[in-house]
């Protein structure tokens, strides 16, 4: 019985190593890729120029905050599978842009999404509301969001919250939204 034992034991180390052993990647079953120079190359100044693109929609985004505030929103960049620039507006569209706009590679990417409420109200809205939430004692962060424009209102307990507020008589103006979270994050 004992042999039996030892004998079935060694039947399945051996069958485990073979299938095991069977798992691990070899040499040959994983061939090197050869990747021409050219290739190299190319992708090199394609990633250059995705790069510099990215740098000048950063500059578009100062530039419409500061000169184009009453239509502006926000600007999101993605990067994959190809660069493309989405912009946020409210009452204006891509051709208000041209101004803002020098490299045309990079007007070719921009996509416009039309919003409800430009960034310079949500800002404003939000300085007047945390006023309110603090005087209504509420513990809270914000944050400015795209896709509908609105602002976030970060806090521990959302009833809670909404309750302070309406006890201290304030209302909640129509683009806030209010987000639980156990640990609030820094900002506005």
């Amino acid at each position: 019985m004992q042999l039996r034992k030892q004998l079935t034991k060694l039947a399945v180390l051996i069958l485990l190593s073979f299938t095991f052993s069977s798992c691990l990647p070899t040499s040959d079953s994983q061939p090197e890729e050869v990747v021409s120079q050219a290739t190299r190359s190319a992708a090199a100044t394609a990633q250059a120029q995705m790069n510099l693109l990215q740098i000048e929609a950063f500059e578009l985004e100062r530039e419409l905050d500061e000169n184009s505030s009453e239509h502006y929103v926000g600007i999101s960049t993605e990067s994959y599978p190809g660069l493309k620039v989405v912009v946020y507006l409210t009452g204006a569209d891509k051709a208000d842009l041209e101004p803002f706009v020098e490299d045309p590679s990079l007007f070719e990417v921009i996509e416009v999404r039309e919003e409800a409420i430009s960034r310079q109200s949500l800002r404003a809205m939000r300085e007047l509301f945390k006023a309110e939430m603090d005087k209504a004692g509420v513990t809270y962060t914000t944050g400015i969001k795209m896709e509908p424009a609105r602002l976030q209102v970060y806090v521990y307990d959302i009833s809670e919250a909404q309750e302070k507020l309406k006890a201290a008589g304030v209302s909640i103006p129509e683009h806030v939204e209010f987000v639980q979270m156990e640990n609030l994050p820094e900002g506005g």
